[in-house]
């Protein structure tokens, strides 16, 4: 049989943290196009690294406007801090924002193996995070079968092949668009790879533990950043495809109801931070945990087994 050392992967190899240790600057293109597309639910400011006020634009649609025809005029302001803050972090060696809970790149080193891998480890783990897919599986699937928006579905079957993938294919990162993705799960492991990621219990709460304690901890703000970055990224796909749906309704004359299509999104964005989190929690925890393969495949096939399951209450 394959030892777990003689399986370990070259994932936090010297080379690829420094890959991950890059200091992108945002693109004032990109921030206009997102004000303009999603900004009554904080897109530009989920770009630019101000999740709590994105939210509560999510959450308010815009201070009901107000606030996202305020941005029109503060944008570019909130550009200029976010790119001299990475610049700053960049000179003086401090981790780049996305990865602000490791630590300076100029003394990048990780330990051989997770310090949490034997107090995470056993048979009574590994059933206490069976009963977390499934009550997070058959959740997701119940309310999106309850509203009629399968979109969360989708995002969390995408979450854990992307997962999956990410560990095991290096050929995604080479892919455009899917390499974005592939650098998220990269991140992903990284966090879990320095911090412990819990036990089940502690797992299925994250999501709303992780909100309350972010504006208090670093850690915390940096992990649910993660998974809001991975909520909003599928939502925008999401609004779009709608947006598309909704001017095609339009136009053969059918009416369109705002207030459905906000709440649509609204769902697709939390349904999806909720239980992104656990799920992509645990089946990262048995990535890191070396297990086998088929052991990472069967949990994920539990997950997808509770989301049908769910969808047919």
């Amino acid at each position: 049989m394959e030892s777990c050392e003689a399986r370990r992967d070259a994932d936090f190899s010297r080379a690829v943290l420094e890959e991950l240790y890059r200091y992108p600057l945002k693109r004032r293109e990109i921030a206009w196009m997102l004000w303009a597309l999603t900004g009554l639910f904080g897109g530009h400011r989920f770009y630019l690294d101000r999740p709590a006020t994105a939210l509560a634009m999510a959450f308010t649609v815009g201070g009901g406007l107000v606030w996202w025809i305020a941005d029109f005029f503060y944008i570019s302001e909130m550009l200029r801090s976010f790119n001299a803050d990475q610049s700053g972090r960049k000179e003086t060696g401090q981790p780049p924002r996305a990865l602000s809970f490791m630590p300076p790149s100029r003394g990048m080193a990780l330990p051989p193996r997770p310090d949490w891998i034997e107090k995470r480890s056993g048979r009574g783990r590994l059933s206490g995070d069976v009963l977390v897919l499934v009550l997070a599986g058959v959740s997701v699937g119940a309310i999106s079968s309850g509203t009629g928006n399968f979109e969360p579905v989708i995002a969390i079957v995408a979450l854990s092949a992307i997962t999956l993938l990410g560990a095991r294919w290096d050929a995604l990162a080479t892919i455009p668009i899917l390499r974005n993705f592939d650098r998220w799960s990269h991140r992903l492991r990284l966090y879990y790879y320095v911090n412990d990621p819990g036990g089940p219990l502690t797992l299925f709460f994250r999501p709303i533990l992780g909100l309350i304690t972010a504006p208090f901890r670093k850690r915390a703000r940096a992990e649910a950043w993660l998974y809001l970055q991975i909520g909003l990224w599928f939502t925008i796909i999401f609004t779009g495809m709608d947006l598309l749906q909704a001017i095609t309704i339009d136009a053969q004359g059918l009416s369109v109801h705002p207030m459905d299509f906000i709440a649509d999104v609204a769902i697709t964005l939390v349904s999806i931070y909720a239980f992104a989190a656990p799920i992509g929690a645990i089946l990262t925890t048995y990535v890191l945990l070396k297990q086998r393969d088929l052991i990472v495949w069967v949990l994920t096939c539990i997950t997808l087994s509770a989301i049908y399951f769910g969808a047919g209450l």
